[in-house]
């Protein structure tokens, strides 16, 4: 089958560009052999894998590499070819989404592209400083919280760090103008699609190795950036596992208020009055509105305890799903996963968070929690109302200090 493919490639003239191999496994031997007697071997230039490169240097001579290495060719100037049965779409995303146009899995020459783009017009002033991390808030539909959660990224920004706020499906004018007083980027789309406009601030930073993603709902504090920097960086030392991603302990979240109420000594008072504190998206946290205000109540003022917090050391992996209102990620675990799932004619609203946990599952990567970092949210839609009622009438516990 394999040396089939590869005669039907070279017949049809497909094996004349320089040729990347994906993966190291019981094929890769035949393919580089039959590549070497029928005079292409020149044509090798070396194989790339998400894991293998860790213990596995070279074949046949060939170099291996982390997939990162496919950012030093040119758009379009060489072809990949992988022989795989099983995970072909998830290897065929990350190729295409690092730009590699000519794809063949050596098993079946009929696979044809799997990611979709919805080519949207959109609009960018763009103001970056060409930072390796980058930071970009999802933002245009909550502007009763701007004043405590957007003011808090303008009042805890990290010179670090390149800011892009981004709104999906309008042009907002106090966004545009917060972005130039601040020298940010501002990116906005007529059509909202929420995947779309986040691949595209993405690419639209290219210098940004490390990508956080903030929802305008969120309420961050003092050094948030420079620790989960440094937290993340520590991960990438230590961690027993490859990073999916990285948050901070955020209290209205489906996984991460068990970590809250356990270090902030609130978890028997929860249970008490809600049931069990398990970590998944049936627990009372999301379903009974009341929980919101009872995790909020727990703070006298959210600057206090996000300063408290600064005082735990540590991180812990979370196995469960995770709302992605808040996240730290890398530019190749994005590309890993083939960028956001962009579907035309749809808006994307939600698919993102169930895309990369599943991504994540596939691909044994984990999400780490940093104890040593506090992140509030607000509400959960189905508490928005009863919540924008306590936020009114509790100013000083939003207001920054």
């Amino acid at each position: 089958m394999i040396e089939g493919s590869l005669r039907k490639l070279a017949e049809e003239g497909r094996l004349d560009k320089p040729i990347v191999l994906w993966g190291v496994n019981g094929m890769t031997p035949e393919i580089i052999s039959w590549l070497r007697t029928n005079g292409y071997g020149e044509k090798l230039l070396f194989i790339v894998d998400n894991f293998k490169y860790t213990f596995c240097q070279q074949c046949q001579g060939l170099p291996v590499y982390e997939p990162g290495k496919l950012k030093e060719l040119q758009e379009g100037s060489v072809a990949a070819m992988f022989a795989v049965g099983k995970n072909h779409v998830n290897i065929r995303k990350q190729l295409e989404a690092y730009g590699i146009g000519e794809i063949y899995n050596l098993v079946n020459l009929s696979e044809g592209k799997v990611l979709a783009s919805c080519g949207l017009p959109y609009h960018f002033e763009g103001r970056s400083k060409g930072k390796k991390y980058l930071c970009y808030i999802l933002a245009g539909y909550d502007p009763a919280l701007w004043d405590s959660t957007l003011a808090r990224v303008e009042a805890f920004q990290s010179s670090s760090v390149d800011y892009c706020l981004v709104s999906s499906g309008r042009y907002v004018a106090y966004l545009d103008e917060m972005a130039r007083r601040n020298g940010w980027s501002y990116l906005y789309t007529e059509t909202n699609q929420v995947c779309f406009i986040q691949n595209m601030a993405i690419t639209l930073h290219p210098h940004a190795e490390y990508i956080f993603k903030i929802d305008e709902d969120m309420f961050i504090g003092r050094g948030f950036f420079g620790r989960m920097i440094e937290e993340y960086h520590r991960i990438e030392r230590e961690g027993d596992y490859k990073i999916g991603f990285v948050v901070p302990v955020i209290p209205l979240n489906c996984t991460g208020y068990v970590s809250y109420l356990r270090i902030s000594g609130n978890k028997g008072v929860y249970e008490q009055r809600f049931g069990r504190a398990y970590r998944c998206d049936f627990s009372a946290v999301f379903n009974v509105a009341e929980t919101a205000e009872f995790l909020w109540d727990t703070m006298e003022t959210f600057d206090g305890m996000a300063e408290k917090f600064h005082e735990n050391h540590g991180y812990q992996i979370l196995g469960s799903y995770f709302n992605i209102g808040c996240i730290l990620f890398s530019r190749s675990r994005w590309l890993m996963m083939g960028k956001w799932p962009e579907k035309p004619g749809e808006s994307g609203m939600g698919m993102d968070e169930a895309y990369i946990y599943q991504d994540n599952i596939e691909n044994s990567l984990a999400i780490y929690e940093v104890q040593g970092v506090l992140a509030g949210h607000l509400a959960f839609g189905h508490q928005k109302g009863r919540m924008m009622e306590y936020y009114r009438e509790h100013p000083e516990k939003f207001r920054i200090t």
